[in-house]
């Protein structure tokens, strides 16, 4: 019965290896002769470059939206406005500049305790920031703007008019079958 099996795995292994798939083909390969839809990409190291020369902090003043702080800094002086929900960095709480992962770890300790005594003492206001419901004052639009004209993309206005719109016309729900306002299908399909 070892001659048996044996016999077997070299007759699995002839049609294996018979087989087209795993045969390499003669004819050189199309997918060789097809060029790539981009280039490479590659890393701008002007990023190093500056940051080994200490010019990224000039370049920062220069451009204040190449950071969120420096973004947050320049809409709290220029627009009087808060950035991404956050309170504005002259009227936060925690003095908005917390500690970071490569600050000293008891900064960053202290920093997180504070934040959790913020949510300790107001969990809602915590975790569902909102504008029109700040109790602090410190999230705001910019001055003269309110939450519609605040946005990059403006609300289509629309006209709720009732004598404007279309409605009652017999459809087709979700799970495909006609809508109640249908009517009947054989007074439909026939006609009567």
């Amino acid at each position: 019965t070892m001659s048996t099996s044996l016999i077997r795995c070299a007759t699995a292994a002839a049609l294996v290896a018979t087989c087209d798939g795993y045969m390499p083909s003669a004819a050189p390969s199309r997918a060789a002769a097809v060029r790539p839809a981009a280039a490479s990409v590659f890393m701008d190291e002007t990023v190093f470059e500056r940051a080994l020369a200490g010019e990224l902090e000039e370049e920062g003043f220069e451009n204040p939206f190449m950071s969120e702080v420096g973004w947050a800094d320049y809409l709290d002086k220029n627009a009087k406005s808060s950035y991404n929900m956050n309170q504005r960095p002259s009227l936060a709480d925690d003095g908005y500049y917390t500690a970071s992962i490569v600050d000293n770890p008891l900064d960053v300790v202290s920093d997180w305790l504070g934040a959790m005594k913020g949510y300790v003492t107001n969990p809602v206001a915590t975790a569902f920031p909102t504008i029109s419901n700040d109790p602090t004052g410190a999230r705001s639009y910019p001055k003269g703007s309110n939450e519609v004209s605040a946005r990059t993309i403006k609300p289509k206005e629309k006209d709720f008019d009732p004598k404007k719109r279309i409605v009652g016309i017999p459809g087709f729900n979700i799970f495909g079958t006609p809508s109640s306002k249908s009517g009947s299908f054989i007074e439909n399909f026939f006609g009567n």
